[in-house]
């Protein structure tokens, strides 16, 4: 136990130095229900697993998901150590080499078998799933503490229901009913449990009709315990069409590519947990395309799936009704395939075409079918078994541990993750996608433009390819949009904009619109600003929209037009100051009105004296009329209002000192002016 406790710690105490990523997203840092304190804690109670990050009434998934245990115990972690990141990962990894004690003890409890060799296959199991790379996220990605806690809660109930069976004490099946119960409120994982205690004891233990009746009844009752909670809280769950791909990976799949599709990932997983080489997180479409039943990898999955079953329910009426003998090979697998069940998409959509955490206590069956064989390979090479069995698994688990120590590198955060698992997901559109945003943020922080045109690119090249993947990926357009703002490439974030518009985007794309058209006209592109602009004033109701529309006019010269608009503008919105301020400038500068050019900056100056654009119009005006005293009230009050005062102000104001006889005065505002004009090189 001491070993196997060490070993955990010491093949994820690397993930201790990582931030945040992926999933942890949606349930810790932007979930209001995780951060919003304990009185939080009733709305977790009674709502979807996904609603403090979606919003009430919200599913991702058809059905939705109810985990109110897990999501109790991250609101409470948050309270007590908030965004320091290296505690939840200590705290994961510490559970995670619980669980894998846990583990160790329960395969004892079921083999009961005094020979040294039990004790080895019990300890061999264990190794090869603590070692396992398969089982990385589930340690590293700090969101799924739910799938470890699952796993504590439904290892503990199996481990109590041999303690009921092998002592009769009452005590016990309460602590199973308990644990069960706290298990599926984990995640509903646990349910599985359900079956895989009763499959142990028929596997493992003399028949007791009245035991096994008593055990079963109580297993029952802590499931329907679960759902009646459930129901009374959330309601029947609804059955709703889910029309989006990332959430349906199946949505443009016939029913026979469906299932063989389903049917071809079931193999992939038996694949990777033998040769754990081409790991990610990522298997939503299309990392793997959509199969039919041409494929020959297909129809070998159905065989070796339906015969290995086949075989290991006859094996169990075998042990049950002939030779009383408990073959562990048959119980591995039928262990992997009824707690596999839940994940495998066959009963219930997963929203993927699969993922490597699902199978991560369904792996221990896999682990000690594995593991078996090694003891039988031992015995049958050397009579020494026991040291044949650790020279044949030392190799194995070493290889296992040093991949799992060089992927939990790739959970460093979401950059590092994506960017990682894009080599392999190459053909996913989330992966390409989520890659191609944290190459964006990354590049928006750097300093270096070097380094920003780098990942600018890189960030395009992976959207790109998110968008040929899936055409319809509305975030994939945004994105891309505002990769090529950055990149000044103004046509083409419009055109990226405007696709994801026209796929129903209302609330981001439109803002954004309105950046590239105030960036367009700063570029002096009047023309391309006001087609933005046109187009943007369809779906956001916003005054700066026509006050940009009015400037682009002003521009071109359409003087009579721009004032017709800004005088609509403040006819809509009459508390809009800067529209005043623009139609005093107009009627001053351009039109040579000084009389209306003043009533329109008095209006805006009434409506906000804190505009110092304003008020160094009105200093202009009132220095143009002879008012010098005016005129420097407004000034100095627009120098007051300034963030980074400029060089023309304090030449204004030293104009007006100049005029007023105050040399002396004038001379210091001068000298600031120049050297505001002149900044020393660095």
């Amino acid at each position: 136990m001491l070993i196997l406790f060490s070993l955990s710690i010491l093949l994820y105490s690397n993930t201790w130095k990582h931030g945040f990523a992926l999933d942890d997203t949606m349930m810790i840092l932007d979930n209001n229900y995780t951060k919003g304190g304990f009185q939080e804690i009733p709305k977790i109670l009674s709502q979807d697993a996904f609603a403090g990050f979606l919003g009430e009434g919200k599913n991702l998934l058809s059905g939705g998901r109810y985990r109110p245990l897990s999501q109790i115990i991250f609101n409470i972690q948050y309270q007590i150590w908030g965004e320091n990141a290296k505690l939840w990962h200590v705290q994961n990894t510490l559970f995670f080499a619980g669980i894998m004690v846990l583990a160790f003890v329960t395969l004892l409890k079921l083999f009961k078998k005094s020979k040294t060799e039990w004790s080895s296959l019990a300890f061999i199991t264990t190794l090869i799933g603590l070692s396992h790379p398969l089982n990385t996220e589930v340690v590293a990605n700090i969101k799924s503490f739910d799938l470890l806690l699952t796993s504590l809660f439904s290892l503990l109930s199996l481990y109590w229901s041999f303690q009921y069976w092998d002592t009769s004490k009452k005590g016990y099946l309460v602590a199973s009913f308990i644990s069960l119960l706290l298990g599926i409120l984990s995640k509903e994982t646990a349910i599985t449990f359900l079956a895989v205690i009763p499959l142990s004891i028929l596997f493992f233990r003399r028949f007791e009709s009245t035991k096994f009746i008593s055990l079963t009844a109580i297993l029952i009752l802590s499931t329907s315990s679960y759902f009646l909670l459930r129901f009374s809280l959330l309601g029947i769950p609804k059955s709703v069409e889910v029309t989006e791909l990332l959430n349906n990976p199946f949505l443009h799949a016939s029913i026979g590519e469906h299932y063989a599709t389903i049917l071809y990932s079931w193999w992939h997983y038996i694949q990777l947990f033998l040769f754990p080489i081409d790991l990610t997180h990522d298997y939503y479409p299309y990392t793997f395309g959509l199969k039919n039943w041409a494929d020959p990898l297909v129809i070998f999955s159905v065989l070796f799936h339906l015969s290995l079953t086949i075989w290991a329910v006859y094996q169990l009426y075998r042990t049950l009704f002939i030779t009383q003998i408990s073959n562990f090979v048959a119980y591995g697998w039928l262990f992997y395939m009824l707690i596999f069940s839940i994940s495998s998409n066959l009963f219930v959509g997963i929203g993927a075409f699969m993922n490597e955490r699902f199978i991560f206590l369904a792996s221990m069956g896999l682990s000690l079918m594995l593991a078996y064989l090694i003891l039988a390979l031992a015995k049958k090479m050397m009579r020494h078994t026991l040291i044949t069995i650790y020279l044949i698994s030392i190799p194995l688990v070493s290889i296992f541990a040093l991949k799992t120590i060089d992927r939990n590198k790739a959970w460093q955060d979401d950059y590092t993750l994506f960017t990682t698992d894009v080599l392999v997901s190459s053909n996913s559109a989330k992966c390409n996608v989520s890659a191609g945003g944290k190459s964006y943020e990354n590049a928006l922080k750097t300093a270096s433009s070097i380094k920003k045109t780098a990942l600018l690119r890189e960030a395009e090249k992976y959207l790109l390819q998110g968008i040929k993947i899936h055409p319809k990926y509305v975030q994939a357009y945004i994105l891309l949009g505002n990769v090529y703002f950055e990149q000044n490439k103004l046509n083409q974030a419009f055109t990226a904009y405007q696709q994801s518009i026209e796929l129903g985007e209302r609330k981001d794309a439109p803002i954004n619109l309105r950046s590239l058209a105030i960036k367009t006209y700063q570029e002096k592109d009047y023309t391309n600003s006001l087609k933005v602009l046109s187009y943007c004033k369809q779906f956001l109701s916003d005054p700066i929209i026509d006050y940009y529309i009015a400037e682009n006019y002003l521009q071109l010269m359409q003087v009579d037009t721009a004032i017709q608009i800004l005088n609509n503008l403040i006819q809509d919105y009459p508390t809009y100051d800067e529209a005043y301020n623009k139609l005093g400038e107009i009627y001053g500068r351009v039109k040579n009105d000084l009389a209306t050019s003043e009533h329109y900056l008095i209006k805006g100056y009434e409506i906000n004296p804190s505009n110092f654009s304003i008020c160094e119009n009105l200093g202009t005006l009132q220095g143009i009329r002879g008012n010098f005293e005016q005129s420097l009230f407004f000034f100095q009050k627009s120098l007051s209002l300034m963030k980074e005062p400029n060089a023309q102000i304090y030449s204004n104001i030293a104009a007006t000192y100049s005029k007023m006889g105050k040399e002396k005065e004038a001379k210091l505002m001068m000298q600031k002016a120049i050297e505001l004009s002149n900044p020393p090189k660095p």
